[in-house]
């Protein structure tokens, strides 16, 4: 959506999108001047600046400055639920967001001035982003200044979140058991007694930290090790599903191309 043209300027681009399997992947381009916000509501996503991948989970903010070439890298668009806004950043002087110049000036600074471009956002940016876009969609005198509103207030949490509190230990163990587990037949009782939660609690708090179930967290790993196993050689489709516990190989293909976009016979053909 194009908020510039319904009088919120400096929005050059609000969009969303709800995939539920995977898309061609992003190719590399830059916003030039301008910067790109997303924020992650529901699955995974890969994004590549430079050299580096970012591996997005629901509820990540992704920050892209301006004039910096990004894409997905070597990964598709990922089903998932993931919003972006596109902001054309101002000159010194000039107004932001309808703010004049002295309001502007401390705002584009802090948003110019955050360090990680990749961090833990919080839920109510979603409600805020949705108001901005069912707003959008309304014909009232009220509409651009209630836009505006909206976004400056998603842009402060932003700020306000580009610092989060770092993941507990016992989450980072509970991760680094089910990566070590692959192979084993991972249950979501056998995970909640691990974390000493009843499993209503712990699918809860799962969620809250990952922003993906539990169940769909351990088949995104395991895509992720087939990948790997395949992209090393010396084994078949079919022993891979077998040695991460998929029932058959046509149930590991089905999930491999919801998350990748592939099949995984593709990476053996590749080779």
């Amino acid at each position: 959506m194009w908020l510039e043209r319904t009088g919120v300027p400096n929005v050059w681009m609000l969009g969303r999108y709800d995939y539920t399997r995977a898309q061609p992947g992003l190719p590399a381009h830059q916003h030039r001047a301008a910067m790109e916000i997303c924020f992650l509501v529901k699955g995974q996503q890969t994004y590549r600046v430079g050299n580096r991948d970012y591996i997005l989970r629901g509820g990540d903010v992704f920050i892209t400055f301006p004039n910096e070439r990004h894409s997905t890298g070597d990964a598709p668009e990922e089903k998932g639920i993931l919003y972006w806004m596109i902001l054309r950043l101002p000159r010194a002087g000039q107004t932001f967001l309808g703010l004049p110049a002295r309001q502007a000036g401390p705002l584009v600074r802090a948003l110019l001035q955050i360090k990680p471009r990749h961090f833990r956002g919080a839920w109510d940016m979603k409600d805020l982003l949705d108001d901005i876009l069912a707003t959008y969609r309304q014909h009232s005198p009220l509409r651009a200044a209630r836009m505006a509103n909206r976004v400056t207030a998603f842009l402060l949490r932003v700020i306000e979140c580009a610092r989060p509190a770092p993941a507990t230990r016992t989450q980072n163990q509970l991760l680094r058991y089910i990566e070590d587990h692959l192979t084993d037949r991972l249950t979501i009782p056998s995970l909640a007694a691990q974390a000493g939660l009843s499993v209503s609690r712990f699918k809860m708090r799962f969620k809250q930290d990952t922003g993906i179930p539990p169940g769909e967290y351990i088949q995104r790993a395991k895509i992720a090790a087939a990948k790997r196993r395949l992209a090393r050689g010396h084994t078949t489709v079919t022993e891979v599903a077998h040695a991460l516990g998929f029932a058959s190989s046509q149930h590991f293909a089905t999930v491999y191309k919801r998350f990748t976009g592939t099949t995984p016979s593709a990476i053996l053909r590749a080779r």
